[in-house]
Parts: structure tokens; sequence; C-alpha cells
């Protein structure tokens, strides 16, 4: 499992529930790696899809400035161990460049087959939440959550996914994590 790294402004209960989440979902499609991305405060549906304008599938990296950015990490799945390993970023994913989404880096150029996951900071403060994730080899799996925190996390709203899915995606999250204990 991969755990997501915490910070004083960030939410614990919010974090449990996007690692559930992004450990569910890891599992269901079977990749072998991960890009994590952990942007400084809440973000929404805007983000999602962003394509290119000649190859309309073709997902690429979300422009946020690299100021947003509060850490990017690569996983790999050590397949004789099960385990996943971080590894060097060949790159950058979010690199200074013109707000024009064409100019946006294509996915594959950083793997051909891996989910990238981005996840909101600042949820301590905020009580908001977001999560979106992309699969470099699909042609358009992507979607987006958000969350609100009333009592408990909840989701407030969803783009290209249900909340069903969002909820067998953080149960197969807890069963992973319950036979790690």
């Amino acid at each position: 499992m991969i755990e997501l790294a915490h910070s004083e402004y960030d939410d614990a209960a919010f974090l449990s529930l996007a690692q559930r989440i992004m450990n569910g979902v890891i599992a269901a499609l079977q990749v072998r790696e991960v890009f994590l991305v952990h942007v400084d405060n809440w973000f929404d549906h805007k983000w999602l899809g962003l394509r290119s304008r000649k190859r309309e599938e073709e997902l690429r990296v979300p422009l946020f400035t690299p100021n947003r950015i509060r850490s990017e990490k690569h996983f790999v799945l050590d397949m004789e161990n099960a385990k996943w390993t971080t590894a060097d970023l060949p790159r950058p994913l979010h690199i200074r460049q013109a707000g024009r989404p064409w100019l946006a880096q294509p996915l594959v150029r950083f793997s051909k087959c891996a989910a990238f996951i981005w996840y909101s900071g600042k949820t301590a403060t905020n009580k908001v939440g977001s999560l979106m994730v992309y699969l470099s080899s699909a042609e358009s799996y992507a979607w987006y959550a958000s969350f609100k925190k009333h009592e408990d996390w909840t989701v407030d709203d969803e783009c290209r996914i249900t909340r069903r899915e969002l909820v067998s995606f953080e149960e197969r999250g807890l069963q992973m994590e319950l036979a790690q204990t």
C-alpha cells in the first residue's frame, strides 16, 4: 500500500479516506506504477481531463503552477516482494510554462501505463478536499471527486465517477489496510 504523507495543514481523517480510495483504485486498475502529487490547497473539477488539441484522447498533466505543488512522488511495484518502492522521477510533472493546454506534457511521456493521482492539502483548515485520478494507458480514464467535512468527511461532488464507485474503492482500500495488520 502507498501511504499519503501528513503535514500540519492536512486533516488526518481526510488523508485516511483519500489513501483508502487511492489504494482501492490502484488495486482495481492493477497498475504497477504511480505518480502521486500533493497540491497545496483545494482544487476543483476544472483541472480534470486536460487534453491536447490534435489528439482528443491524449490526457495531459494539469497546468498547476509548480509553486502549488507540495510534493511529487513516483512509486513502482516491486513484484517480487509485492511492495511499493519509491523511484526517481524521470523529470518533474509540473513545470513553469505558458498556460496553454496544448503545451501541457502528455502523461505517456512519463509512463505508458501508470496511475497519476493528485490530492489537495490544507484540508485541516479548509474543511474541503479533492482527489483526481488519471490513467495514462486509457484514452479517457480520468475522474475527480471533492469532499467536505461536516462531522465526518463525505463526498461533495464527483465528475466522471459515481459515488458508488468511490465507496467501492474506499472499501477495497480498507480491506487492504485490515489485511496488513
